[in-house]
């Protein structure tokens, strides 16, 4: 009997049980990518000459619209944020509050993809100036306006998601489970050892 067509054989059936293992396994792959913000607007470090109106926020992946939070706070921790972020897709954005002063300010966002991804990070941006106050026509006639009273701060505490410069998972990305792996693994050892014993048996 001629050892190289055994031989041969061998090797094609177990180049057949890898390429059956990597065709299960290849599906599962696009699952293991997290999430991540791919557009901002205003932009990371940018300096804006104005105050925007809102942020906008895009990502990789369509965001679960219960499970997103966007906050941004100004220099001293406060939050600027007007209202709740709306999402559309794979886009997020978050109204602020009129007439922000100069400044930085933080973007701070947690996001979870509708494949279960939680997400967070954060960034900076920069207001040049401040909003133009234009008198009013009382005061310009002389009559004072009256003081108000100073009230203690009352702007409720918001959750801000801890600023986090990267992407976080919490789980194991969706891939194939472990049982599955070792099943296929177990399959091929068996397959081989059925082959190596074939093999003996013809030479005897």
């Amino acid at each position: 009997m001629n050892r190289a067509q055994p031989f041969g054989a061998l090797v094609r059936f177990a180049a057949a049980l890898c390429a059956t293992l990597a065709v299960l396994l290849a599906p599962a792959a696009p699952a293991w990518a997290h999430n991540a913000l791919r557009e901002s607007s205003p932009t990371r470090d940018a300096q804006v000459a104005s105050a925007p109106e809102r942020v906008d926020l895009a990502f990789a992946e369509r965001l679960d619209p219960q499970f997103t939070t966007i906050v941004v706070t100004n220099a001293d921790k406060q939050p600027v944020s007007a209202g709740k972020p709306t999402v559309s897709g794979v886009r997020a954005t978050q109204p602020l509050a009129a007439g922000l002063a100069a400044g930085t300010y933080t973007v701070a966002y947690r996001v979870v993809s509708v494949d279960g991804h939680p997400v967070q990070g954060s960034y900076t941006f920069t207001v040049m100036a401040s909003p133009v106050t234009t008198p009013s026509v009382a005061a310009s006639a002389g009559s004072q306006a009256p003081t108000p009273t100073p009230t203690p701060d009352s702007a409720p505490s918001a959750a801000v998601p801890s600023p986090a410069a990267g992407a976080v998972s919490d789980d194991d990305g969706g891939g194939p489970g472990i049982g599955v792996v070792v099943a296929l693994l177990a399959g091929l050892a068996v397959g081989l050892g059925l082959l190596v014993w074939r093999l003996r048996a013809g030479r005897r």
